[in-house]
């Protein structure tokens, strides 16, 4: 759809929120890795370590009360201070340098998401200048300043993607919806002019044999008009009286037993359209009401084609709902976030972190896409009732990676820390836990969290050194995710509110728009019969039978009057 709003619009409260969390979060939780790993590997006195993490943690919350006001900072402008940022932590750590790369993560993220192309300029303008900085100071090189910033515009990219694609299928389908809505109203306003009992067309109708005369066509240019309007009704809705006259015909040639036949009497509302599914339900209703002779039928309130419809039959109320629309998908990040799980899964192989094999790490990341996968058509088809399923299996996968990691570590130590790897799947199974824990009944939250903390003592426990206090400091970074989860699902749950209220409200206007159209051909369309008539009966006054004249004159006027009454309604 050339007009598919970006979702930094659709999900306007939730993407900002995100983009804002984020680049706090991930940005302090770097300043402190990078300060403790300063202390412990003694590459800056830890006075002047901490000094200088106190001041970029200052900068950070600065920029990020700034940022929430709604200030902007152009791209450039924040890349050159990322880079400055990035460069100036590396050449203090020297090796390894993974913890400043990913100060400049947020910023690749949130760039791809609302600048699109232009964030590939964030790894490149990052890693090439901390690799010439590193150069220079003698410090070795690292991949990682590039790696991270595109791992960080990656994540990015996938999030905006999955989310975009589900507004814009289902904006493709609220088209379609809209486009048979308003096809229906237009029938439904044709309907509501030509249809009943002694219309304005009926009359012009019954009017027209009377001015017939030698030589002038002697039927009515209405009546064909009206066969055909039949005809496309037929393939869009029924009348009520023919659904009423064809259960009637059913049920009455169901048995011998004549006491149990039914009648329905005529009423004024007969014309009455209703959609298949509310002759179907009305239809089941009749069947249950286990009616016999005459049943009187009412319409209780009336509404355009689709839309509810209420009657009162024997006395007894039905109500036939509006036809239903496909429900607008819920603004779900779970099965990107176990897609990102996955590729953290390959991440454990980097050989600065865990080096665990890639034999080990390409199936886990293989099974998490899949997982994904599964979680999404769960999600499509159940909404917020799959959460508990979806947590369910994203927490196996989860300990599973954890448990892999921990018993294939490669490197034991990283940066002067015990590295722990079973932390990684706290990344992502925290902020999905922090989302979906409101989804589930109180038994579920405490095994949810029982499982957590099992997985993370047992994978604790396959260390092959015991874990010191400067090596908890890594719980910075699932904290970092999953602060904030919470009311990042507030925010995701009313921004689909308000995306389903302006499809509905589109869809309303469709048919309102299509009913009003209705209405209009056929007003046109009476109005230019009436006309002729009476230019006919002006120009062949003397041509026809005097005795009719008057009656003639008394239509026309009441065609004319009645014209001026529906224009005006």
């Amino acid at each position: 759809m050339a007009d598919l709003p970006p979702i930094t619009q659709v999900a306007a409260g939730s993407a900002s929120y995100t983009l804002r969390r984020v680049y706090l979060n991930v940005r302090l939780a770097s300043r402190v890795a990078c300060v403790i790993m300063a202390v412990v590997m003694g590459t800056l006195p830890p006075a002047v370590a901490c000094a200088a993490g106190a001041a970029c943690c200052a900068y950070d919350v600065a920029a990020f009360l700034y940022f929430r006001r709604g200030g902007r900072i152009r791209l450039g402008y924040r890349l050159a201070l990322d880079a400055a940022d990035v460069s100036a932590w590396a050449v203090a750590l020297g090796h390894p340098v993974d913890a400043p790369a990913l100060i400049a993560a947020p910023l690749a993220a949130e760039a791809v998401i609302e600048r699109g192309a232009a964030a590939v300029l964030v790894p490149l303008v990052v890693g090439g200048v901390t690799t010439l900085v590193l150069r220079l100071g003698g410090r070795p090189e690292s991949l990682a300043p590039f790696v991270w910033p595109a791992v960080g515009l990656a994540q990015g990219l996938l999030l905006s993607r999955y989310l975009q694609r589900r507004v814009r299928r289902r904006l493709r389908t609220a088209a379609a919806e809209r486009e048979a809505a308003y096809s229906q109203a237009v029938l439904a306003g044709r309907n509501s002019v030509a249809v009943g009992a002694d219309t304005i067309v009926d009359v012009l109708t019954r009017t027209w044999p009377l001015l017939a005369v030698t030589g002038r066509p002697v039927g009515s240019p209405l009546a064909a008009w009206r066969h055909r309007l039949a005809e496309e009704t037929a393939g869009h809705a029924e009348y009520l009286r023919t659904a009423l006259l064809r259960w009637e015909q059913r049920h009455n040639a169901a048995g011998p037993d004549l006491s149990r036949d039914v009648e329905f009497p005529a009423t004024p509302d007969d014309g009455l359209l209703l959609s298949p599914a509310q002759v179907a339900e009305l239809g089941a209703s009749l069947d249950a009401m286990d009616l016999s002779g005459t049943a009187e039928v009412a319409v209780v309130r009336a509404a355009p084609l689709g839309g509810e419809q209420v009657l009162r039959v024997a006395g007894r109320r039905v109500v036939l709902p509006a036809a239903g629309r496909a429900a607008v998908p819920p603004l779900d990040l779970g099965p990107p976030v176990i897609a990102i799980g996955g590729v953290g899964s390959l991440a454990h192989s980097w050989p600065d972190m865990d080096r665990v094999p890639l034999a080990a790490t390409i199936p886990l990341a293989l099974l998490a896409f899949c997982l994904a996968y599964r979680a999404h058509a769960l999600i499509v088809r159940r909404g917020a009732a799959a959460h508990a399923p979806v947590l369910a299996a994203a927490l196996a996968y989860g300990a599973l990676d954890a448990t892999v990691s921990t018993a294939l570590l490669g490197n034991v130590t990283a940066g002067g820390l015990t590295r722990l790897p079973f932390l990684h799947f706290l990344l992502w199974t925290g902020p999905l836990t922090a989302m979906y824990l409101r989804d589930l009944t109180m038994r579920r939250r405490v095994a949810a969290l029982a499982f957590l903390l099992l997985v993370l003592g047992g994978c604790a426990w396959l260390l092959p050194h015991s874990v010191s206090v400067a090596d908890l400091s890594t719980l910075v970074w699932p904290l970092a995710f999953t602060v904030g989860a919470s009311g990042l699902r507030d925010l995701l749950d009313r921004d689909s509110g308000a995306f389903a209220n302006s499809v509905a409200d589109a869809h309303d206007a469709a048919a309102a728009a299509g009913f009003l159209a209705g209405r209009a051909d056929v007003l046109r369309l009476v109005e230019d019969a009436g006309r002729e008539a009476s230019e006919r009966l002006a120009a062949d006054r003397d041509l026809l039978d005097p005795a009719f004249l008057p009656e003639m004159e008394r239509r026309l006027a009441l065609v004319n009057h009645r014209l001026v009454t529906l224009r005006s309604g």
